[in-house]
């Protein structure tokens, strides 16, 4: 059975059945430039036909990928969110901001220790000019210094804070050894404490005008040295001088005392220079100091 309706491709074809003429296929107009192309999505290679990622994602890779900066990104604790459950980016840098405010003023300056412990420099003060600091004891404490991560700023606040206590600490700690030299005498000598003193003080001032050595030198080797003071008052008795009796004044006559004598007779106005004889008893102690100079023999 025929309908009478042919299709046109398949009479054009060769060897198609009803021997009709072959119908020729137009030529195809070539289409403007730029139009009728396939579009080629983003992220698919020239060519290849696949796709872009879904989301469009630029990194080489989907590891790499988790380099890339979010908003998540930001640490839970600077995150603000508004009414609507969004980040709120305006009061999350608010709060970034005083995090870093609060953490700078903690650090101060925000200086950092130098590379090495030898870049660290003594403050320039006239306290350092003149101050005599042991070269191997300041190179140990500056090695501890970058130990501990300090900056230049802070060495110089805590070597300027040691200046100013390192007297005081020193004052102290002669001000104990005194009051223990006493302490162990007064357990020996009892109530003859004040009597043995003085003539300790007396040989000592002797010995050493003998001797040419300063009476300052000498206190500073054995001023607290309990024993070295009660050998002297032992060696007292050998020692003694005959003497004129001190004037009736409190003991600030002359006669023919020693200085040795004198002073020790005067001990507590000669120590303090806040007493109101400190002075005249002073002079005085210098007086018959020259005056025995004076009469000892000449090389």
């Amino acid at each position: 059975m025929k309908f009478g309706v042919k299709h046109a491709y398949l009479e054009g074809e060769p060897g198609a059945g009803g021997g009709g003429a072959a119908v020729t296929p137009a030529a195809a107009t070539p289409a403007p430039d730029g139009a009728g192309a396939p579009a080629v999505q983003p992220g698919a290679a020239p060519g290849s036909g696949a796709p872009a990622s879904g989301d469009g994602n630029p990194a080489s890779s989907a590891l790499s990928g988790g380099a890339e900066w979010t908003i998540e990104s930001i640490p839970e604790k600077f995150r603000v969110k508004n009414d609507a459950g969004e980040f709120d980016h305006q009061a999350m840098l608010r709060k970034v901001d005083e995090h870093r405010s609060a953490l700078e003023k903690r650090m101060g300056s925000g200086d950092i220790r130098p590379k090495s412990a030898a870049e660290y420099k003594l403050p320039q003060s006239d306290t350092f000019k003149t101050l005599q600091i042991d070269e191997t004891q300041a190179k140990a404490f500056q090695e501890k210094a970058h130990g501990w991560g300090l900056s230049q700023g802070q060495y110089e606040a805590v070597m300027t804070e040691w200046a100013t206590l390192a007297p005081q600490l020193v004052n102290a700690g002669q001000a104990e050894t005194v009051d223990s030299a006493v302490a162990s005498l007064k357990e020996v000598w009892k109530d003859q404490y004040d009597a043995n003193i003085k003539e300790s003080f007396r040989v000592v001032s002797r010995v050493s005008e003998a001797a040419g050595i300063p009476f300052d030198e000498v206190e500073k080797a054995i001023g607290n040295n309990p024993t070295a003071i009660r050998l002297f008052a032992a060696l007292a008795p050998e020692m003694r001088e005959d003497a004129t009796p001190a004037a009736a004044n409190g003991g600030t006559g002359g006669g023919a005392q020693t200085r040795s004598q004198y002073v020790a007779e005067n001990w507590a106005a000669y120590s303090n220079p806040q007493d109101p004889k400190h002075k005249m008893v002073t002079d005085h102690a210098n007086a018959l100091a020259a005056r025995e100079a004076a009469r000892m023999p000449k090389n």
